[in-house]
């Protein structure tokens, strides 16, 4: 079908036949429709990629499509929707305005009073142990979304779905996203550079939601062991931590690392473990890619991929205690073991998170709602 082009606004984008008759709002992502020729834009989040097969799955089934900036007012208008699809706040301002239409909510993290809960309560117990003043980081807004939809896609595991009121878990459909990993790990050279002695937290902000001040705590005061810190870290954290980490000669920094650089290749091939003890996730994209890598997982239950348990370590609780008898699994598992479970990460990421399952599951999922609608 050929589309007609509308003009170019990067928080909008048309997809358009005559042949279509319905059309769906799409709450998202729009600026990847004028930067799909850039390599480093389309392949620093997963996402991006998603946001096109989104458009075009929609297109392909017979709906016109207007895929709009998630956050951007101005682009919520007044025609007369058949689907709703997306993220708020517009999802809810579009959905509000058409309360006949299929309401499909795209759930990229945990129920938003867990993530709030955890936010508040990690940060409030760590001020007050440290009788420091941290904020809030990634706090998120109250909202009714998932109330308001008909049917939830939900990037995530069954863990996630627990972070959900009963009332709204048999809403939900679970997708897996792709990754934004591109490299093909050398098994031959992970086995021979694998180091028992180095791990791995891979994060971004939010660093006391993602439980980065458990794994520093512990090997503060476990010098024979190498912790590799990779991800941006919060201001006010850092602060804190500097001065308790300047003689920890085992702990290094190494900032925002692109996952096409030299030396974050080079730290997967040298980490045996990634501790992630986070404590709202939907699906944790930094778990997944070091996964392919032959990463093994040590991670919460809000920060873990199905299975963990036969792929990795799932953390009881969100503390030292808990890391340090993961520390004591990790450290002693059988060499036989521990090259089984490298093999068997980077077979089962490579095969579970992908675009073209992506695509396969949004369309199945989509088809499914749809047909339950009419």
């Amino acid at each position: 079908m050929k589309l007609r082009i509308f003009k170019k606004n990067k928080n909008r984008h048309i997809l358009y036949s005559l042949f279509n008759r319905k059309w769906v709002y799409v709450s998202y992502i729009s600026d990847v429709y004028y930067n799909r020729k850039n390599k480093n834009f389309m392949q620093s989040h997963q996402n991006r990629r998603e946001a096109l097969i989104i458009g075009k799955t929609f297109h392909s089934l017979g709906y016109n499509v207007k895929v709009a900036c998630c956050s951007e007012p101005q682009e919520c208008d007044n025609r007369q929707y058949d689907i709703i699809f997306g993220l708020e706040p517009n999802f809810l301002t579009m959905s509000k305005r058409n309360p006949q239409a299929l309401k499909i909510y795209y759930a990229t993290g945990s129920y938003w009073k867990h993530q709030r809960a955890m936010v508040i309560n990690r940060t409030d117990l760590f001020n007050k142990e440290h009788g420091t003043q941290l904020p809030y980081a990634r706090l998120v807004i109250a909202h009714d979304s998932c109330e308001m939809a008909d049917v939830i896609f939900q990037i995530g595991s069954s863990f996630t779905i627990r972070t959900y009121p009963p009332e709204l878990q048999n809403k939900i459909k679970i997708i897996n996203q792709s990754s934004n990993f591109f490299q093909e790990c050398d098994l031959k050279h992970k086995l021979q550079s694998v180091s028992i002695k180095d791990f791995l937290w891979f994060g971004s902000s939010g660093s006391l939601l993602k439980g980065l001040d458990l794994v520093l705590e512990y090997f503060i005061v476990h010098p024979q062991y190498n912790l590799h810190v990779v991800g941006t870290i919060d201001d006010e954290f850092m602060d804190y931590y500097q001065n308790r980490v300047a003689g920890c000669r085992n702990i290094t920094f190494h900032g925002y690392l692109s996952t096409a650089s030299e030396e974050f290749m080079h730290l997967a091939y040298l980490c045996s473990f990634n501790i992630f003890p986070s404590g709202s996730e939907g699906c944790p994209g930094s778990v997944i890619a070091l996964m392919q890598m032959g990463v093994v997982p040590i991670a919460s239950r809000w920060g873990a991929v199905e299975q963990i348990e036969h792929y990795g370590y799932l953390l009881p609780e969100l503390s030292v205690e808990a890391i340090s008898e993961a520390m004591e699994w990790a450290t002693t598992l059988p060499r036989e073991k521990f090259h089984k479970l490298i093999k068997e990460n980077i077979s089962y990421s490579k095969h579970t998170w992908n675009l073209e399952r992506f695509e396969n599951e949004f369309r199945s999922l989509l088809q499914e709602a749809i047909k339950t609608k009419i």
